[in-house]
Parts: structure tokens; C-alpha cells; sequence
């Protein structure tokens, strides 16, 4: 299931027992958006093809005290990053705004549908956090984090993810506590003797980020990886406290490297003053006009495993070279 579907329909379970919650619609064409027309048309508002008006629309009902979602393709937030900023941020008015297919989630419907810069942008606007869950259960356990807890929030629900993070979250207890650190070891490196890498990602990337760590692993090194699902308004101490005994960290992104995961960390590091090797992966700085899947995209553009890993392997044997050169 679509985390747009699960999200929705558990809020939809809450909205029942909740007439303050209300959700805006600029999508049509969803199962969990037909039952809460049927069943909750006095909390469902279809805003129809008018974003920016749907934003406005929420501002307005939350300076009211009132509970307000806004769902609508990622792809557009960027049309109304005015309304937002000026009537949510600049007002002070904590709606929630739940983005469908983040980065190229729409493939194959070209650039247009690829928002693969959101995260630049949405960061920059004071008091947001942005999320980007890595499954069902953490999408699922934001529904209560964003009644209990109303702030500003951009919430980045993918279509599909990698099955492996299910696994990976199917015993971790999901609070408001866990959801609001932002942060979750999912791999630790076994070998606490050598503790040479750790990789941050999040969402769809995890998946990839998981074969890279086995490839790497095979040839020796201590490999962890950190789902930095949370963007704004982390725990900064606690991430520095995770990768202060690696020697490199590289962040992998869907996304352009200008103002996105990576430079969020490399600022907490700059910040800190605490010196890592770091290496950023991302999308090349150019809009995608082929066509294809995801997968395709992906590995057509720099971001295969086989591509990151050979950055990965450069890099370190880049940096290995310089640390003899200033031995000798």
C-alpha cells in the first residue's frame, strides 16, 4: 500500500473521533480520499486543481483552532511555496502538508512530476520539519505525532519504498519521542574495531544504501547506516554523537546536492566544528527528460549501486593517498 493510502486512512480513523480534523484535497483520484467524501464530507474539502487556494484555505482554518491536512503530488508544492511561507510560516499556522511521490517517485512522468529539489526549498522556510518516511509504520505513527504535537510540517509519503525497511522497523516502537529525534541507526556496523564508514539516507534510498553497505563490507570495512528521516529541528547532538567515531560519512540523496540531506549535514558538522571526511551523493544538477522507471532513472543518472560504490571506493582511496602523503 501507497504510504499516502496509509497515512490518510489512519487519519481518516482519528478524524472520526475528531471533528476538529480536516483534510484538503487537491487529488481526486484515491480510494482513502472517496471514503472520507462519502463518510466525512463535513471534513473533507476537495479543493480541486487550486493549490496555492488550498493552502490559504488551511492557514485560515487552523488560525481557527482547527486540525488541517493538505494533501496533494509533492510535485507541486513549489507552486504554492508563497502561500506557505506567508500564510503558515509567517503566521504561525501549524497545518500539515503531506507531498505524494518525492523526488522521482512519478516516473516515468518527466520532470515536471520530479521534485527533486524539494527538500532545498521547504527547508528554508522558518519553523517547518520535514519527513521523509522510510515505511508504512513510520508514516502510519506520524498521523498521531501531527494531531498531538500541531506544528508546521511537510510530509513526504512515498509510492513505493524498499521492503527491507519493513523489516528493518517491524519491532521498533514508533512514539511521538522516536518520530520527533528524527534519526535510527537501521544497520550497525559489527565490527566496533573498525569503524570506517557511515552512510545517511533516507526514504527510497535505504534500499540502495543497504546493498552498498553489503558490497562494502565484502571488501573489509566496517560499514553502518543512519535514516536521517527528519530534516529540521533534529536532535543535533544526538546524530554527532552516532558518527563521531566514523572516519568518512557519505550522505546518498534523490535529490539535487544544492540545499539538500547532505548539506543539512555538513551544516550540523560545520556547526559543531566537529571534522569528518564527508561525501555527498546525489542526482547530477540537470532535469531528467528520459523516460523510464525509477530504478532506470536512477541508475541512468549516477545513482546505481555499482556507481555510488565506485564513488565510495575513489573517495576513500583518495583520501587514504593524502594521509600518506602527510606521513611522509
Amino acid at each position: 500500500m501507497a504510504q499516502r493510502e496509509v497515512f490518510i486512512s489512519t487519519l481518516f480513523e482519528k478524524a472520526k473521533l475528531d471533528k476538529d480534523i480536516y483534510l484538503l484535497s487537491v487529488d481526486m483520484g484515491a480510494v482513502s480520499l472517496d471514503i472520507w467524501r462519502d463518510e466525512l464530507p463535513d471534513q473533507f474539502i476537495a479543493m480541486g486543481i487550486s493549490e496555492q487556494n488550498a493552502i490559504n484555505v488551511a492557514a485560515g482554518l487552523s488560525a481557527t483552532g482547527k486540525k488541517v491536512y493538505v494533501y496533494f503530488m509533492a510535485c507541486w508544492v513549489a507552486r504554492c511555496f508563497e502561500q506557505i511561507r506567508y500564510s503558515c510560516a509567517m503566521g504561525k499556522n501549524p497545518i500539515t502538508i503531506l507531498g505524494a511521490g518525492p523526488a522521482l517517485g512519478y516516473s516515468p512522468a518527466g520532470p515536471a512530476h520530479s521534485p527533486v529539489e524539494d527538500i532545498a526549498y521547504m527547508r528554508s522556510l522558518a519553523g517547518i520539519e520535514i519527513y521523509s518516511p522510510a515505511c508504512d509504520r513510520i508514516a502510519e505513527g506520524l498521523v498521531d505525532l501531527t494531531i498531538n504535537e500541531p506544528k508546521l510540517r511537510y510530509i513526504r509519503l512515498e509510492r513505493s519504498y524498499p521492503k527491507v525497511m519493513d523489516k528493518v522497523y517491524s519491532d521498533k516502537n514508533i512514539d511521538n519521542t522516536f518520530l520527533s529525534k528524527g534519526i535510527h541507526i537501521i544497520k550497525e556496523n559489527s565490527n566496533v574495531l573498525n569503524q570506517d564508514l557511515c552512510i545517511i539516507s533516507s526514504g527510497y534510498m535505504l534500499g540502495r544504501a543497504f546493498e552498498i553497505a553489503e558490497k562494502l563490507e565484502l571488501q573489509g570495512l566496517g560499514v553502518s547506516i543512519i535514516d536521517l528521516f527528519k530534516i529540521n529541528s533534529i536532535d543535533d547532538k544526538y546524530l554527532l554523537e552516532k558518527i563521531k567515531n566514523y572516519d568518512t560519512i557519505v550522505t546518498i540523496e534523490e535529490q539535487f546536492l544544492s540545499g539538500g540531506l547532505g548539506s543539512f549535514v555538513c551544516e550540523i558538522l560545520a556547526d559543531s566544528r566537529m571534522q569528518k571526511e564527508i561525501l555527498r551523493i546525489g542526482l547530477p544538477n540537470k532535469y531528467i527528460f528520459d523516460n523510464g522507471s525509477r530504478d532506470h532513472l536512477l541508475d541512468s543518472n549516477n545513482l546505481s549501486v555499482n556507481d555510488i560504490l565506485s564513488m565510495i571506493m575513489s573517495f576513500i582511496s583518495k583520501k587514504t593517498h593524502k594521509s600518506m602523503e602527510l606521513i611522509y
